[in-house]
């Protein structure tokens, strides 16, 4: 061996690096013509010396491709063993790390080196957290090999996520670190993720068994709490439902859980629509539970002691009593008297009435505000009326008028609404018994006229201005009070419809047969 070759194997410089030309040796400058410092010039031959060396040992010894869990490089050394050359490239291995040929192995005849790294992976289940290397390639091969025997409502978590037994463990990923010269060489090495633990958790189904307002369902979960679990199974939950235990309680094996239902319900009350839940078996017990009291005479709809029921609608009827005093006008009475020194349709008040006064204390029941009851407690009268005294005139002077028909002679005058009619507008149909025919059984005809016999007595002479004169001769059922009706022929009706003076002729009739105090209505000007 010459000297060169002796110093390039003795050199403990040493690369993994893809296949290629082996690197030219370039002679060193001349110190004469760098024209360097001697300290610094002896610096960089010494420098330059070991570059030259190293790269000579690189590129000396046996060529080995080495595989880790499928992935290979290509590289020289000048150990002898394959356990030398694994601890020189940087690989540590544990015991169950599979390698061939044996670590003791001579390197000569030995081109390919294959190992098969074990998975690191921290198993947590049932507990405790096992730190476990394996060679398996499913979850399934996994759980298997560590004896863990998952049941159909298990999960299973790689890495935080969940999967199923058929899912892939991660690949064990190595690369060369302990060679910087070989990760400036291969770049793409720079970013290779350093070995790390995956992480498997199991998490055990609990039974859980859950009664639903009657509604029975036996489950597993993987829930920690009483709520989750519930959750879990879409089961929602509504202010005032019961659920024992407390839903943060821990879910155990064979734990029970009883969901009490409240029952939905709708209060109406003080003018609004409470709308809840409740567990209460009875009104009264709702009312209790909403925080609604019932004052005085309070009472709802229906009773306090009905049971509940879904979708039941409950009314609060707010009762007030009201005490109210009352005033109530006595009307008085009138007095007529005659009177012969007034003349006929004169008045005079002799003594003015007042009305009287009653009074009375009235207990009114509201309930929701209605006016539902009114009862008189007590009644008095504070106020006695005072009778009217009127006197009439009874004195009749009979006096003339000069008309477009001559002179008449009239013993009473009376301010009068006046209108018209014929036979056909009478009423009656052409084919009735009494069609055109009047109160005094005469045919109607210009010259008859209707009138209130309380006013005008019948078959009384009048005079009426524009019309002349008539006879009171008929009734009708609207014609009352101060009001004539004017007769017409058939073909010749004159419509009328105003106020008249009506004049009543001789002769006088008797007093007994005289309405004195003539009806007041339908007023003037109406």
């Amino acid at each position: 061996m010459s000297e060169r070759e002796r110093v390039l194997a003795e050199s403990p410089i040493g690369s993994l690096q893809p296949t290629g030309p082996e690197p030219e040796v370039r002679a060193l400058p001349r110190a004469e013509s760098v024209g360097l410092p001697k300290g610094l010039l002896t610096l960089v031959l010494t420098v330059a010396l070991v570059v030259v060396m190293g790269a000579s040992y690189a590129q000396s010894g046996e060529v080995v491709i080495l595989e880790v869990n499928g992935r290979a490089w290509r590289t020289r050394t000048n150990q002898q063993t394959v356990g030398a050359f694994l601890r020189e490239v940087g690989l540590d291995l544990r015991p169950e790390d599979i390698v061939r040929p044996p670590l003791g192995t001579h390197l000569e005849g030995q081109p390919t080196i294959v190992v098969q790294k074990a998975l690191p992976v921290l198993v947590e289940a049932d507990g405790q957290v096992v730190e476990h290397y394996t060679h398996s390639r499913q979850v399934l091969d996994l759980v298997r090999e560590m004896g863990l025997n998952p049941k159909p409502h298990d999960a299973v978590l790689l890495d935080g996520k969940p999967v199923d037994l058929e899912a892939s463990l991660p690949p064990y990923q190595w690369a060369p670190q302990r060679w910087p010269l070989l990760r400036r060489l291969l770049p793409s090495m720079a970013n290779s993720p350093l070995p790390s633990w995956a992480r498997l958790s199991l998490q055990r189904a609990i039974p859980l068994s859950i009664n639903d307002n009657g509604a029975q369902v036996t489950t597993h979960t993987l829930a920690h709490t009483v709520g989750e679990a519930l959750l879990s199974q879409n089961i929602i939950l509504y202010l005032g439902d019961h659920v024992q235990p407390l839903l943060g309680t821990l879910v155990t094996a064979g734990m029970h859980v009883e969901i009490q239902r409240a029952k939905p319900v709708d209060i109406q009350v003080d003018g609004k629509v409470i709308q809840t839940r409740a567990q209460a078996h009875n009104v009264a017990q709702l009312l209790n539970e909403s925080g609604i009291q019932l004052l005085g005479k309070d009472y709802t709809v229906p009773s306090l002691d009905t049971e509940i029921t879904s979708d039941m609608a409950v009314r609060v009827v707010r009762v007030v009593e009201a005490w109210v005093w009352e005033s109530e006008d006595i009307s008085f009475k009138t007095v007529w008297r005659p009177d012969s020194a007034l003349e006929l349709d004169q008045y005079h008040t002799d003594q003015p009435g007042r009305l009287g006064v009653r009074k009375r204390r009235v207990r009114i029941v509201y309930e929701d505000g209605e006016e539902k009851q009114r009862m008189v407690a007590d009644e008095w009268v504070e106020r006695q009326p005072t009778t009217r005294i009127m006197s009439y005139g009874t004195q009749i002077v009979v006096r003339e008028l000069e008309t477009p028909d001559g002179v008449i002679r009239y013993w009473r005058r009376i301010r009068m609404l006046a209108t018209s009619y014929n036979a056909p507008t009478a009423g009656k149909s052409t084919d009735h018994p009494q069609y055109g025919i009047t109160r005094l059984g005469w045919q109607a005809r210009k010259g008859i006229v209707a009138i209130d016999p309380r006013v005008i007595a019948l078959g009384t002479e009048v005079y009426v201005p524009g019309y002349g004169s008539g006879t009171a001769a008929d009734t009708g059922s609207a014609v009352k009070g101060r009001w004539i009706d004017l007769c017409y022929d058939d073909d010749n009706l004159v419509l009328w419809k105003k106020w008249v003076d009506v004049y009543l002729l001789e002769p006088v009739p008797p007093a007994d047969e005289i309405n004195w105090v003539l009806p007041i209505y339908p007023r003037e000007g109406r």
